[in-house]
């Protein structure tokens, strides 16, 4: 494929998340069992044989760099293509890159030594089946300056809606900076356009101090560029917050969406990782739930997503809730939308409670 790919590790928005994000990389946010969130866009590239993708890391990517690695899950580890992370550089006077045009341009270097035509830039937090090939086709069929996905829904805060005409070419934007309550081609965070405008644009974004490449100089030239968007249609999601966390995992739970994202025929990779199956205990009871391999299941489990080396004794409770690797929860314990972070416990007879629209959520290592 003539194009190599930006992929950013964070947003720079300021998505707390539950501060699940605190102390990693929204890209490596742990999702739906096994996977982190950088699988879904990493497994798109590939599947569209991306030959160069390089991860913008900025700030606590450790578990970043952990996950990936070289990126032999993906089959990125290769002599002189594929994956690299792209560390943050000291920028003078001012610390590490504060916005995407800074983070770019500290990774000048990279993109000029790239000799694909093309670049594809992406946020790390989109899930949905996207085909990058016939992206680009879409995009060299209509001699476009710059194509951007959209999706049709409703957008949420701070995310622009998009106006195309028939031809689906964009002639105007509008920022949301509350959200909007009805459905609208909404932008997502995936461009396609040249490596040399690229750099134009990087140059004059990086000196007058511009943050996002669409609102400061897309919508500004839509007159002299040719702006397109690519529809993206089916299941879609954008996490930048925990209520789309928690949604998203709850989504998996709905057979035709969880067919949708992993049996479309673009398979999502992941790091693999050798453990034992799950363990299901006598007096274990499980409804409507996903789990993990490596797991000890000898309570209740309803409508709940369970990852890996999950510790559940016999006569706990856990319902509408999210629990990440390494979590136990002790004897008699009761959960009811909690969100668990790594390696948290449960003790004996607690009783956490959240709701629908706001989850208990519990941090790293915290006992309970």
């Amino acid at each position: 494929m003539n194009a190599f790919c930006i992929l950013f590790s964070d947003s720079f928005k300021n998505y707390e998340i539950g501060g699940f994000v605190k102390n990693r990389t929204l890209a490596s946010l742990p999702v739906g069992c096994r996977y982190r969130l950088v699988d879904f866009m990493l497994s798109y590239l590939v599947e569209a044989n991306v030959p160069n993708i390089g991860i913008l890391a900025i700030n606590n990517y450790n578990s970043l760099m952990d996950h990936v690695g070289w990126g032999k899950d993906w089959d990125l580890n290769r002599k002189n293509s594929g994956l690299k992370i792209l560390p943050p550089l000291a920028i003078s006077n001012t610390g590490l890159a504060r916005n995407k045009f800074e983070a770019l341009n500290e990774a000048e270097q990279y993109i000029n030594s790239m000799l694909q035509d093309y670049c594809i830039i992406a946020d790390p937090n989109i899930i949905c089946n996207i085909d990058f090939s016939e992206m680009l086709n879409f995009h060299e069929s209509n001699n476009a300056d710059m194509t951007v996905a959209c999706a049709r829904r409703k957008p949420l805060d701070g995310e622009i809606e998009m106006m195309v005409d028939n031809k689906n070419r964009a002639f105007d934007s509008l920022y949301h900076q509350h959200g909007a309550d009805y459905e609208c081609n909404t932008l997502l965070k995936i461009t396609i356009l040249k490596k040399d405008l690229l750099k134009e644009i990087i140059k004059k974004g990086t000196s007058q101090g511009w943050e996002d490449v669409v609102r400061d100089y897309v919508s500004k030239n839509f007159n002299r560029l040719n702006v397109y968007a690519y529809q993206i249609e089916g299941y879609c999601c954008v996490i930048n917050s925990l209520e789309n966390y928690f949604e998203f995992n709850m989504d998996l739970l709905n057979e035709d969406i969880s067919k949708e994202i992993f049996l479309s025929g673009k398979e999502i990779l992941t790091r693999v990782k050798d453990s034992v199956p799950t363990l299901y205990g006598e007096y274990a009871n499980v409804k409507n739930s996903m789990l993990a391999d490596g797991c000890s299941i000898n309570g209740t489990v309803e409508n709940s997503i369970i990852f890996r080396d999950v510790f559940i004794e016999e006569g706990a409770i856990v319902k509408n809730s999210i629990l990440m690797s390494g979590t136990v929860v002790k004897k008699g314990a009761k959960l009811d939308y909690v969100i668990t972070d790594k390696s948290a416990v449960i003790n004996e007879n607690k009783e956490l409670k959240g709701d629908k629209n706001c989850q208990f959520t519990v941090p790293k290592n915290k006992v309970i």
